[in-house]
């Protein structure tokens, strides 16, 4: 609020009116976590939160890409590619997130995003979120257990059109790629 209120009396401009309310905004409270899974064998080896059958099914080339992700995590990133170019059409990057609070900091933190959406998945706390609203682009994040969760960002080039349903795609993904953590001892 400083910088905006700054910013407005540096430019002598009146103040401008609310910004337009995004196309999901939905700050419903946050459900408790459903029975605790653990991630934690799958944090090693991440390419195992969804299955080839299931990647299949969602359109995803295979075999999958594990990856270093942030400060030293692994991640998997599936694709698919079109023609001769090689253009990425489609694309999943999973990445689970062990002993640390990246879901409540997520929460927190983007907040602001033209869509951001509190919802559920399978009982379990979730987030959906876009940063532009005309890119097929979604990030889901899922709270798992108590400093656990998993991300999934999802885009689809083919959903230009309607760059929304990729959130949905991507909700989709999330339960596919819940099924696969097994619960908490």
């Amino acid at each position: 609020m400083i910088t905006l209120a700054a910013c407005a009396g540096a430019s002598q401009a009146p103040a401008p009116a609310a910004p337009p309310p995004s196309t999901t905004q939905t700050l419903a409270p946050l459900t408790p976590v459903g029975p605790p899974r653990d991630l934690t064998a799958m944090a090693r080896q991440p390419c195992g939160l969804l299955t080839p059958q299931q990647a299949s099914g969602f359109q995803l080339d295979l075999p999958a890409d594990q990856l270093t992700g942030l400060h030293g995590t692994l991640r998997c990133k599936w694709t698919t590619t079109t023609g001769t170019t090689r253009e990425i059409v489609r694309m999943l990057d999973v990445s689970p997130s062990v002993d640390s609070s990246t879901f409540d900091a997520t929460y927190n933190r983007e907040r602001g995003l033209p869509v951001f959406e509190v919802t559920n998945i399978s009982g379990y706390p979730a987030l959906a979120m876009m940063a532009n609203t005309k890119l097929p682009i979604c990030t889901v994040e899922i709270k798992l257990a108590e400093r656990q969760s998993v991300s999934v960002d999802y885009e689809d080039k083919t959903l230009n059109k309607n760059p929304q349903q990729s959130c949905e795609i991507g909700k989709r993904v999330a339960a596919a790629v819940l099924t696969n953590v097994p619960p908490k001892s």
